[in-house]
């Protein structure tokens, strides 16, 4: 139920991002959140891989991508370098939480080929001053893993934090996995990229369809969060799965595949 395609690998900077890729057509490029890794889309790859071409990154840090920074133009960049390596362009850009954070600015940019922009339970970023402790949301999390490690406990945790009471076992064990993969330096420097990240300094420069994501009882991303980003896209869609927490992709996937299926159709008309 849970297999995605193998891992793939391109060299950067002196190292390597590693991606998965299935299927041709329309290309979506997704980016997870700091739970995740390229994995979390396993069930977006069983939907849609046979319509679309899917690429998913492990973002640097994450899954088997080796680090290569902590500000946002770092993590665009190697965005950039991996859409231009595997030749993907007129992209539908898909960002789940931090992984939004950066969505938004490749679909700003103006060397990124775009198509449509899908934001999912994210936010703008934090646009706190350069240099400061990371965040409590962000710093508990270095701390723990610095003093305990990574465990099958610690996944545990982040999946429940992540979905309400009373979600299914089986998304629980989807997301708890995943999150049991997580490294030190992932959570760093994507905290240390979200928390500096300003995205209401690059809206307006956002020139293609928006879909805007979320959950009806996410916990993770604040009213207040949620406000900030949908008066930043005031022209974008939005579509609320009113049952779902921080992650709909697992709790609810054939409503947010359908979301992703619908949206990508109509932003190429």
């Amino acid at each position: 139920m849970w297999d995605t395609p193998e891992l793939q690998y391109i060299s950067y900077n002196g190292g390597r991002l590693a991606y998965r890729e299935a299927g041709a057509g329309p290309a979506l490029f997704l980016l997870h959140g700091m739970n995740g890794s390229s994995q979390s889309w396993a069930y977006l790859f069983r939907a849609l891989g046979s319509s679309f071409r899917v690429v998913a990154w492990d973002a640097p840090g994450f899954g088997a991508s080796d680090v290569f920074g902590d500000s946002v133009e770092d993590y665009v960049d190697a965005a950039k370098a991996l859409l231009k390596t595997l030749k993907v362009y007129d992209v539908i850009v898909v960002g789940h939480s931090m992984g939004g954070v950066v969505a938004v600015q490749l679909a700003a940019d103006r060397d990124t080929s775009t198509a449509g922009l899908v934001l999912s339970s994210t936010h703008l970023g934090f646009a706190r001053p350069k240099g400061e402790p990371l965040m409590a949301r962000y710093g508990t999390r270095v701390d723990r893993i610095r003093s305990e490690g990574v465990s099958a406990a610690y996944g545990l945790e982040r999946a429940r934090r992540s979905t309400p009471e009373g979600t299914s076992q089986t998304v629980i064990r989807f997301l708890a996995g995943i999150a049991a993969s997580a490294r030190i330096e992932g959570i760093r420097d994507g905290g240390r990229m979200c928390q500096e990240t300003d995205n209401t300094n690059v809206s307006h420069d956002v020139n293609v369809p928006v879909l805007i994501l979320s959950g009806g009882e996410d916990t993770v991303i604040s009213p207040e969060m949620h406000a900030l980003l949908v008066a930043a896209f005031p022209d974008a869609e939005h579509a609320e799965i009113p049952r779902a927490g921080h992650a709909s992709y697992a709790e609810y996937p054939d409503i947010f595949n359908e979301q992703i299926r619908d949206f990508a159709t109509k932003a190429r008309r």
